[in-house]
């Protein structure tokens, strides 16, 4: 199975959240993990706000950030589906960050892993699978 694995599944993984041993073992068993290319910019940024709001220190926050960045095998250019996830965000009236990832999983007849339960619905009615 391809996974396409999206910022918060990961910070699920990285963070030993409720879903952790689920996507952590969907992760390890998969053929390949691929992420959209804004991936490593999602997770700098939300750790930096984990710091900024003092529940992470720098040098933790750099280790989290290179755990979640291995997680993924494979990066698709943003530029290669840019056109795609805007006309999808405009159509489903959703934000353009969360459709890179579902356009990413359609092109790949990829399973999302997601906890974002809005997305997980989008991408249902839009015939992506997700987990």
């Amino acid at each position: 199975m391809v996974i396409v694995l999206d910022t918060c599944a990961a910070f699920e993984i990285v963070f030993n959240g409720r879903k952790c041993d689920f996507y952590k073992n969907l992760v390890a068993e998969a053929e390949k993990v691929i992420a959209p290319s804004l991936f490593d910019a999602e997770v700098a940024n939300v750790l930096w706000k984990y710091s900024k709001a003092g529940y992470i220190d720098e040098n933790n926050a750099k280790l989290t950030s290179a755990l979640a960045l291995q997680l993924v095998d494979e990066y698709m250019p943003t530029s290669e589906i840019a056109v795609e996830a805007l006309h999808e965000a405009i159509r489903l009236n959703h934000p353009v960050y969360d459709m890179y990832y579902m356009v990413l999983a359609r092109r790949n007849a990829a399973t999302l892993l997601t906890v974002d339960e809005k997305l997980k619905e989008i991408c249902k009615a839009n015939g992506v699978e997700t987990l």
